[in-house]
């Protein structure tokens, strides 16, 4: 199958770019601003595309194609996303837009855009959050990728494309390249922390929940909606998720266990507020949300990346890179 990917040089393209090219597909890969200097990871790729994907000419392109499926990556992140207005719509939205405009017209027979769990909003009570839970929307980030699932939504009932939206929960793991922006990520940041200060810090009290997923597991979502039936589609949105949910502090303690049977020291814990966590035996949270992955288990999704496998990697990657 011939998948473009767009955002392909990004934490998450890159992955699932080499991700897929190891299953025989055909990977066009659309980078901006530059294409990564290094030889390993475009070397089974049918194409790489250096452009930028809010002009016209790169969206032509890519409709020329005539791609089998499209991945749709390219967004600013959270705090990005906060920037002016104009320069946010024509990252996070237009190019939506604009590739379905076009791409619908060159038989595309998929087209899998990634959103996020944002969309919702603050989730705060114990409840099970499926693919029709109310929209609430609490920042720029989530609201410019619900714009985009409109778009998807249109063009998914009014084209002969399946178009897929994915809403990704908190995704986490080593980088393809050392320029991946993605040590701002909780469970990257903590393990980062211990790994280079010998010491986590928290940036809240640890009650905060978040559901986390490992790149891997992401990857193997999507090639579940690439091999899913064409048309015609049950469902258009599916939760890419753990289906797990943990505090802050429960995730923080879990990386220090696992950096004392590595390097056989106690390191320290502390909360925003500077106090040093000294009891571990209830970081738990009874009332915990959990972002319901059924809709996509339907299909054969099995995440297989555990918490304590995926804190390992992200320390072998700091050893082998010098704690970045």
């Amino acid at each position: 199958m011939k998948i473009i990917i767009t955002g392909a040089n990004g934490y998450i393209g890159a992955r699932l770019c080499q991700f897929l090219a190891v299953k025989s597909h055909d990977i066009i890969a659309v980078c901006h601003p530059s294409i990564p200097d290094v030889d390993y990871w475009g070397k089974f790729f049918y194409k790489i595309i250096n452009g930028d994907i809010r002009e016209q000419r790169i969206i032509k392109q890519i409709a020329d194609l005539k791609a089998d499926a499209i991945i749709h990556l390219i967004s600013l992140d959270h705090y990005d996303s906060e920037k002016d207005t104009h320069f946010v719509s024509q990252i996070n939205v237009l190019p939506t837009w604009n590739l379905l405009k076009e791409c619908t017209k060159t038989g595309l027979k998929k087209f899998i855009y990634f959103s996020t769990i944002h969309v919702y909003g603050k989730l705060e009570k114990a409840i099970i959050v499926n693919e029709n839970h109310p929209i609430k929307t609490a920042n720029i980030y989530g609201l410019t990728h619900y714009l985009s699932e409109n778009i998807c939504d249109h063009y998914n009932r009014n084209s002969n494309t399946n178009v897929i939206t994915v809403r990704l929960s908190n995704s986490y793991g080593a980088p393809i390249f050392p320029e991946n922006n993605c040590w701002w990520l909780a469970m990257n940041d903590l393990c980062k922390s211990a790994y280079k200060n010998q010491q986590i810090k928290l940036l809240s009290d640890g009650t905060p929940l978040r559901d986390f997923i490992h790149g891997n597991d992401v990857c193997q979502a999507v090639e579940l909606l690439i091999n899913s039936a064409d048309r015609p589609i049950q469902e258009s949105i599916y939760h890419i998720s753990s289906g797990n949910t943990h505090t802050i502090l429960e995730l923080a303690e879990k990386i220090r266990t696992i950096y004392k049977n590595r390097y056989d020291k106690t390191i320290p814990v502390s909360t925003s507020e500077n106090a040093e966590v000294e009891d571990f035996t209830n970081v738990g949270n009874d009332k915990r949300y959990i972002i319901d992955n059924s809709r996509l288990r339907n299909i054969g999704f099995d995440p297989c990346w555990s918490l304590d496998k995926g804190i390992n990697e992200l320390f072998d990657y700091m050893e082998k890179n010098h704690g970045v």
